[in-house]
């Protein structure tokens, strides 16, 4: 009957009517960015008619109203913002302004940015997406983040934070395959194993591993609107842990800020529908909302030695790793 994504159907609930907002419809791949409307030649070649899919809402646009069924714990009348993606609203929740680096820190990690700037990547690393305000989000996607680094604390009968340093160790985990770098057939690969290699250098190679994915997206992330002198915002379950926070310290050579809102999708989303009622942006209304604050963690010198070690397995054993296990 109809084309939705899961936040549309929830507006649908609630309005009745069929509605979306650029930052998901950015996801969809039949949405084009350079005209920001769908893009009729990609929906003939899938079969699909455009009389399916939801009507865009612009930033700061009502998406509806409240239909009234008694089903809804809303009054009737009361006004709906247009939602938008995860990523989206973390970052509106978070009040971002362009050029700020995030890391997420998650089951999959992200990193991404808010650019003023359209994102076009043509070898599809960095994904081309629009932000809930009317700027863009372009954005890089890793597979292995805690969830491949708690499964080799586990395997090793460890606490995530019992890691060690020292160890030429490398440990690229890539436990489900990886799409950055875009390796979909790969599992993971543990080099330079020696007898007097401890557990806990293992594990620290595991995050050693996941972090170098991450970083090396979000060079590809950043553009002309980035600023370097800005602390990384590492947000997600993962943010919260001392061994993530340092094993990002220590691979970036950059400051890390952890804020202490936790919430920062649904917070985003509380952004949104403020700032529908006050004509504010909703980004500020975040920043005043004080959303990104938490301790900042100085910089340290970066682990170059680290960083050309990884880099250098990853490229030898591209060709192994892609053909996945047999």
């Amino acid at each position: 009957a109809a084309v939705r994504l899961p936040h549309d159907y929830l507006t649908q609930r609630l309005t009745s009517d069929g509605t979306t907002d650029r930052g998901d419809a950015s996801g969809t791949g039949w949405w084009a960015s350079a005209t920001e409307s769908y893009d009729a030649d990609i929906l003939a070649r899938v079969g699909l008619d455009p009389a399916l899919l939801p009507r865009i809402v612009r930033p700061g646009e009502v998406a509806g109203t409240v239909h009234g069924s008694g089903e809804l714990p809303f009054s009737k009348g009361t006004l709906v913002a247009a939602g938008t993606g995860d990523n989206a609203a973390a970052a509106l929740g978070l009040g971002l302004r362009p050029g700020t680096p995030v890391l997420s820190l998650g089951t999959s990690g992200t990193v991404y940015a808010v650019s003023r700037h359209r994102p076009a990547d043509p070898t599809g690393t960095v994904a081309g997406f629009a932000d809930a305000r009317g700027d863009w989000l372009p954005l890089a996607c890793t597979l292995n983040c805690t969830l491949a680094v708690d499964r080799v604390a586990a395997l090793l009968g460890l606490d995530r934070e019992a890691v060690e340093p020292g160890g030429d160790i490398t440990l690229l985990p890539y436990l489900d395959g990886e799409r950055t770098p875009d390796l979909p057939n790969a599992s993971g690969l543990l080099h330079g194993l020696r007898h007097d290699t401890t557990g806990g250098q293992l594990l620290q190679a595991a995050y050693d591993g996941a972090v170098h994915a991450l970083l090396g997206a979000l060079d590809l992330v950043l553009d002309a609107d980035a600023d370097l002198s800005e602390p990384l915002l590492l947000i997600g379950g993962g943010a919260r842990g001392t061994a993530w926070q340092q094993t990002v310290r220590r691979l970036s050579g950059r400051a890390v800020q952890v804020p202490e809102a936790r919430e920062l999708v649904a917070l985003g989303a509380a952004a949104q529908a403020a700032g529908l009622l006050t004509g504010e942006d909703p980004a500020a209304v975040a920043r005043r909302w004080g959303t990104a604050q938490g301790p900042v963690l100085d910089p340290v010198e970066q682990d170059a030695a680290a960083l050309a070690r990884i880099s250098g397995v990853l490229s030898d054993a591209a060709p192994l790793l892609d053909r996945g296990p047999r």
